[in-house]
């Protein structure tokens, strides 16, 4: 999804390009429904699957490609992967990162023209633009998308309704976790700031998770410490489920994670806490976001956690007091951040 500023700017431009996007299998639903894409194609990792080999799907995609002439191929990647089917696909010009010293000497023949590596300064999308710039395309400052039917509003409504939310009051949305759990806050953090919301600041609080086990264990453990319980839809939302409730809401809290680029998409104002992953090159796309960190020289460093802990000790030290503080900044201010993302 974060692509879909580059995507767009692509679009803009050439308003008749048929753009077709490889993704991971899984990864779907974060642009299926994009209006400037007219084909998703997903790509598996590996095993296998539907009776046939990795090798053998791998073949099929190859020439799948191959045989839609495409013009244009742009790997957003960083990976061997990634280079190896952007020079297979065939297409005449071909953009991607240039390659790092340590990868192999035929990654850089995968591409006609390269542009540099992101750099943990500055955020990916802006780095994902500079293919698009390198074509001469002046893209300005486009925001990210995803896309839902009014089909997926009806379970998110019905959902709500069966967890007694009555509509009086705006709801705020808490995603407390990640895939990867070294990003994920305390969970009496959590707990703490569930109840000070609902209970100080008057408003509805909705909890959602990924159906993982660990995040589902991590969300019970929250609202089990929670003296003031909140609605919870944690598990039970798909993605564009998840994104049709986080667009009608009235903030979002969360750490790095995808539905907090979601909520950055849907013009919901987001507070975000980061700790091993960067925040100048990861943190939420557009204004009126708010993020939380420590400015500790050890970070980001991108580990799973303090020596291997998985617990992240710069995500542990951020005060309660100053993430309800923000979220009441964030609260107060809802609609000028509505439409500073827009």
């Amino acid at each position: 999804m974060i692509t879909t500023p580059a995507i767009s700017a692509l679009k803009a431009a050439y308003p008749e390009a048929r753009i077709t996007m490889v993704v991971n299998t899984g990864t779907e639903a974060m642009v299926a429904g994009n209006p400037d894409i007219e084909e998703v194609i997903p790509l598996s990792r590996g095993g296998e699957e539907d009776g046939r080999s990795g090798f053998e799907r791998n073949l099929n995609l190859i020439r799948r490609l191959r045989s839609k002439h495409f013009d244009l191929s742009i790997d957003f990647t960083i990976g061997d992967r990634g280079a190896f089917l952007s020079f297979l696909a065939g297409a005449p010009q071909r953009i991607g990162f240039g390659p790092k010293k340590s990868k192999q000497w035929w990654w850089s023949l995968a591409y006609t023209r390269t542009v540099p590596q992101p750099k943990p300064n500055r955020h990916i999308v802006d780095s994902h633009l500079d293919a698009v710039r390198l074509l001469g395309i002046s893209p300005g400052r486009p925001r990210l998308k995803f896309s839902w039917e009014p089909p997926d509003e009806d379970p998110v409504k019905d959902r709500l309704r069966e967890q007694g939310y009555d509509k009086r009051e705006p709801y705020l949305v808490v995603h407390p976790t990640s895939r990867w759990m070294f990003k994920t806050w305390r969970l009496e953090g959590y707990a703490r700031v569930i109840e000070a919301v609902q209970g100080e600041l008057g408003r509805p609080v909705v909890v959602t998770g990924g159906p993982g086990k660990n995040e589902m264990e991590a969300v019970q453990a929250i609202l089990s410490g929670c003296r003031i319980r909140p609605l919870d839809l944690s598990g039970r939302l798909n993605l564009k489920q998840l994104g049709a409730l986080i667009a009608g809401a009235s903030a979002f809290f969360g750490v790095d994670s995808a539905p907090m680029h979601i909520a950055a998409a849907v013009g919901t104002p987001v507070v975000a806490l980061f700790g091993p992953s960067g925040e100048l090159m990861w943190g939420p796309w557009g204004r009126g976001h708010r993020v939380l960190k420590k400015n500790w020289p050890c970070r980001p460093c991108g580990q799973d956690g303090c020596e291997g802990s998985k617990i992240s000790r710069c995500l542990e030290a951020i005060a309660t007091e100053d993430v309800l503080a923000a979220l009441s900044g964030v609260l107060a201010g809802e609609r000028a951040g509505r439409s500073e993302t827009a």
